[in-house]
């Protein structure tokens, strides 16, 4: 295995990687504390994903980064909403989230959906919604 496939084949991140005097001994070296630490969570791949996501937002607050604050949520429905718009402001893209079906009564903010840009699994709870696309679609907004 090499950079190719941590980075998913692309040559732009595989250059970025070397210039900065990066190997594969180098990242497992920096990264098996929290390799064990997942271990020892027995954490599924997925939330291993939200879990670096996580951490990843935490440090740049943690850094004195701003979260973006252009970033606005809308509902469909005050009390329980099947579709979410998350919309930049400056720019007026919007992305959508739909309800996950079958969820009994939660607290709004613990309400699940999916992201119809990803189209993937994986469901966030509505107040990771906007996290998700600072993380994951910063270049939509």
């Amino acid at each position: 295995m090499d950079f190719n496939y941590l980075v998913a084949n692309d040559p732009k991140q595989v250059r970025r990687l070397e210039e900065l005097g990066f190997d594969l001994d180098s990242l497992f070296f920096m990264t098996k504390d929290l390799f064990s630490i997942f271990d020892d969570l027995e954490l599924p791949a997925r939330e291993i994903e939200e879990f670096c996501t996580r951490l990843k937002n935490v440090y740049d607050v943690y850094e004195g980064k701003p979260f973006p604050t252009n970033i606005v949520l809308y509902e469909n429905s005050r009390t329980l909403p099947t579709r979410l718009c998350v919309e930049n402001k400056d720019t007026g893209k919007t992305v959508f989230f739909r309800l996950v079906p079958g969820q009994g009564k939660l607290e709004k903010c613990n309400v699940l959906y999916r992201c119809e840009v990803c189209r993937n699994d994986v469901p966030i709870k509505r107040c990771d919604t906007k996290r998700h696309i600072a993380s994951k679609h910063n270049n939509l907004l």
